[in-house]
């Protein structure tokens, strides 16, 4: 028996997700640098679809700033595969380097918390 896999699960979602996510025309979330969009699949500079919140974490919540909105947490690992605000642009290299790993935004850090009141 195969392996359960949320991303092919719903196949005709996943496709239309990727082909959304095509049009924006974004550069790498995880570089920063522009992807070539017209590069067969297996070459390491073109685009893949790389979620925010990975597949096999899919109960946290992180911030996608990309798309400048949270993603997460889902209920499902299938809900995390098909939400549009769960995906960003990436290259396939930098895709595979990143794994399933969390990247740490390091603007994090210098964000304000504005108070109603300062105690």
């Amino acid at each position: 028996m195969a392996a359960y896999n949320p991303r092919v699960r719903n196949g005709n979602a996943r496709r239309k997700l990727i082909a959304w996510l095509k049009a924006q025309s974004f550069p790498c979330a995880l570089c920063g640098k522009p992807i070539n969009y017209g590069l067969p699949a297996k070459h390491p500079d073109s685009f893949e679809c790389d979620e925010v919140v990975p597949v096999s974490r899919y109960w946290l919540r992180l911030y996608n700033a990309q798309q400048q909105c949270w993603a997460g947490p889902y209920a499902t690992a299938e809900q995390a595969a098909l939400a549009r605000g769960n995906v960003q642009a990436s290259h396939r290299k930098c895709n595979l380097e990143k794994s399933n790993k969390i990247i740490s935004n390091e603007n994090q850090s210098e964000k304000v918390i504005f108070r109603s009141r300062q105690w």
